[in-house]
């Protein structure tokens, strides 16, 4: 069975603290700590290509396993934007002018030009997005208002508008055409409002543009309330009179998914892009914020389009689902089955420091994790996930890492994490088995997902074998996946 999970297990993620906190680490007192968001992604010769925030690029052949690949740009800041136009394909970055190309998705990158106005001025837009509809070329943004004057007629204290514009495909990285508003704040619609619980009715971001056409009609997908909220979402707007007017909301199905609860929290600024079998497929960017608003990861999931031509998805999920290219029609239905066993179960640890006890590595909170004692040379802990004679049929676990100590100003870079994760066979929990062997991982994966053989077991326990130098493992959760094991 070939599955995934979300937040996604990308190897060798980055750190964010440089990009959002952006001061020495003795002035802000902030951790340091890794973060991945607003993936833009692109199918090209049976691949994908993700261009996320803060590090890029990363390739997966499989549509499960995420690589690092050297492009020769290293960071264009938030939200890149990418397009193939021409047998080119053109990368930029949030609220910086410069604008790259490359004869391949890979790279290497090289400066061609700089964003630039009818008017001649370098532009520095947030959160761009292009579309190239055969020989033309378009690219979005958002602007933000707070004059008074608006303000004043629309109740508001500030908000944000997506316009677009056409780009000279000779040039394309100048625009031709003065910017129209393709989309606005709408403060009747409670999700796009700012605040954890969209309270705020005065003030809304509407940000995260991804712009594609399917058939003749344009689709332009956008976020609200705020990157740093579990009720960030994505929205879709649509027009079928051109990619630069006559657009609307979709009248079914914004938000198209919400997720506040769990280990993906939040589901907004990302992108729409196919994969195998002509599906679709939608990356989002989740909250992960512990050390600093913006810590994020990210997430997919299968969307289709309806029969009146609008975009659905049918929840954000963090069970396994089947991986892209098992099913024809995921968006139909893409849940491998199993459930997790783990969590709200109270595990023993051979040791914990005060205030990181064992049960903070099964509450599915990211707040929270699991850390050893200064001095366990040998840190495990177990899950009893049977209760007497109770067994279950395992088939994956997830486990979600935090690099407690992790400094990249000062030397202190992360990396593989190794350990084993054991079975016990009898509810004495006598009889170990090996289920994951991870002593030798030269994987450097915060979020770490894996399958294996069904096994039938009542316990779990994972051994922490060895972290990077500098580096203590905090467990921020470990969730085995699975059904009971009973005849009905």
């Amino acid at each position: 069975m070939k599955t995934y999970c979300n937040p996604l297990p990308v190897e060798d993620m980055p750190s964010g603290y440089r990009d959002d906190v952006r001061v020495p680490k003795e002035q802000s007192g902030i951790n340091d700590y890794r973060s991945m968001g607003d993936p833009s992604v692109v199918y090209h010769d049976g691949k994908w290509y993700m261009y996320p925030s803060y590090k890029l690029a990363y390739v997966s052949e499989d549509f499960v396993n995420w690589k690092k690949i050297d492009i020769g740009v290293d960071n264009v800041n938030y939200s890149p934007a990418i397009v193939e136009f021409r047998g080119k394909w053109y990368l930029s970055g949030h609220s910086r002018p410069e604008v790259y190309c490359a004869d391949s998705p890979e790279g290497p990158f090289k400066l061609c030009g700089m964003l630039t106005d009818t008017k001649g001025n370098h532009m520095k837009v947030p959160d761009g997005c292009y579309l190239a509809d055969g020989d033309r070329l378009y690219f979005y943004w958002h602007e933000g208002s707070s004059d008074k004057d608006i303000c004043g007629e629309r109740d508001v204290e500030y908000y944000t508008s997506t316009v677009g514009a056409e780009l000279d495909p000779d040039k394309p990285w100048m625009l031709i055409t003065e910017p129209v508003v393709i989309n606005e704040f709408d403060k009747t619609k409670q999700w796009q409002c700012t605040g954890e619980y969209n309270q705020n009715r005065r003030m809304g971001w509407i940000e995260g543009q991804w712009a594609f056409k399917i058939g003749n009609r344009y689709y332009l997908m956008y976020s609200g309330c705020g990157t740093e909220y579990s009720g960030y979402v994505n929205a879709v707007v649509y027009s079928d009179q051109g990619p630069l007017s006559g657009f609307r909301p979709q009248k079914n199905h914004n938000p198209l998914a919400e997720s506040r609860y769990g280990v993906v929290k939040g589901a907004g600024h990302g992108s729409i892009v196919k994969g195998p079998n002509d599906t679709l497929w939608m990356f989002y960017s989740s909250v992960f914020g512990f050390n600093h608003k913006f810590e994020r990861r990210i997430g997919m999931d299968p969307v289709g389009v309806d029969e009146n031509g609008e975009i659905f998805c049918p929840g954000i999920t963090e069970t396994p689902q089947y991986a892209p290219g098992v099913l024809n029609h995921p968006e139909e239905g893409n849940s491998a089955g199993l459930l997790p066993l783990t969590f709200n179960v109270w595990p023993c640890a051979t040791s914990f420091k005060e205030g990181r006890e064992p049960i903070y590595a099964s509450d599915e909170s990211v707040l929270t994790w699991w850390q050893p004692a200064e001095d366990d040379k040998q840190p495990c802990i177990t899950y009893t996930v049977g209760r007497n004679e109770t067994f279950y049929n395992v088939s994956s676990i997830r486990l979600l890492w935090r690099d407690i100590g992790m400094d990249t100003e000062n030397g202190i870079n992360p990396g593989p994490f190794r350990y084993v994760v054991e079975y016990a066979s009898d509810t004495k929990q006598t009889n170990w088995h090996t289920l994951v062997d991870a002593s030798e991982n030269d994987r450097d994966l915060v979020v770490d997902y894996r399958e294996f053989d069904t096994v039938r077991t009542c316990a779990v326990r994972l051994k922490i074998l060895g972290a990077p130098k500098g580096i203590t493992p905090g467990l921020v959760n470990l969730t085995v996946f699975g059904l009971c094991d009973t005849v009905l």
